[in-house]
């Protein structure tokens, strides 16, 4: 972080002017780490930055599923691939050297008979959303910040939509409390001290992106029929979180979409994604 010291109008604008260039260098050429790169989600967002040309690297549990998934040769470090496990911060470590930028999209994710009948529902020993969304979202956070070394970068974290309600579907499922936990790992990336944008999707999806009208809200007060999302439209927001981390800084907010065109030209949907994320009072001006 930079303290600025201001004694006159000059040195003032001066060093403001430093600032910014600054921030405009970091958000241009971040270095970003991306936890559960193998996942659903995590892998478009893994792909998604390395087709933007943005430096990347990929913290897996299996190198075997990162090779078939990331089509990686080596699937090494030498590729930026990293293997461990996301509730044991020493396994992160190197993975986490000269990184600028943390993407998490880890998550419990339940083993149903049938999905809509929660009581058919288990989750892995050891992969409860305790262990997951809870432990392990804390240990990437507090590994990201050791390794940052006083100067951290943005963490974008992908958590879900659900998590006001607490007799909620979700909490259901194998009776894991999901939200509950989800919700618990967003408040301790928010009171960490590191910048952060919490992206809150509704029912995920496998299809196309850019083909629905991405629309935003907080607190769960959308109500979208269906409420459903393709996975790579959040990958998309997410990348441009981390690629402009001074419109991002700050924001928590539930993301769904519907029927519609999206808004031209291609990619302007996501940026305004940001901005209607934003609460009145983190849009006004700041005067210096």
């Amino acid at each position: 972080f930079l303290k600025l010291t201001l004694h006159t109008p000059a040195m003032a604008s001066a060093r403001c002017l430093i600032l910014l260039t600054c921030l405009t260098l970091s958000a241009g050429t971040p270095t970003v780490l991306v936890t559960g790169a193998t996942g659903r989600t995590g892998q478009l967002v893994y792909n998604q930055l390395k087709e933007k040309g943005v430096a990347v690297r990929a913290f897996v549990r299996n190198a075997t599923k990162a090779r078939e998934l990331l089509k990686c040769d080596k699937c090494d470090e030498s590729e930026g691939i990293f293997v461990g496990d996301v509730t044991q911060k020493e396994s992160m470590a190197v993975a986490l050297q000269g990184a600028t930028a943390l993407a998490i999209a880890t998550s419990a994710a339940p083993q149903c008979k049938d999905f809509k009948d929660p009581s058919t529902c288990s989750y892995p020993k050891g992969d409860y959303p305790i262990d997951v969304d809870f432990h392990g979202g804390k240990a990437q956070i507090e590994a990201f910040a050791k390794a940052a070394k006083g100067a951290p970068g943005l963490v974008v974290l992908c958590s879900s939509m659900g998590t006001t309600e607490p007799d909620g579907f979700l909490e259901k499922l194998g009776n894991g409390h999901i939200g509950f936990y989800k919700l618990n790992e967003e408040s301790f990336l928010m009171s960490s001290g590191l910048p952060f944008t919490i992206v809150k999707p509704c029912g995920l999806t496998d299809d196309a992106p850019a083909q629905r009208q991405l629309v935003v809200g907080h607190d769960d007060e959308m109500h979208e029929t269906p409420p459903i999302i393709p996975r790579a439209d959040v990958a998309r927001v997410m990348v441009e979180a981390l690629l402009h981390p001074e419109e991002a800084q700050g924001l928590r907010f539930d993301l769904c979409s519907r029927s519609g065109t999206p808004i031209e030209p291609p990619g302007q949907d996501v940026a305004d994604v940001l901005k209607a994320a934003k609460y009145p009072w983190q849009t006004a001006e700041i005067r210096v």
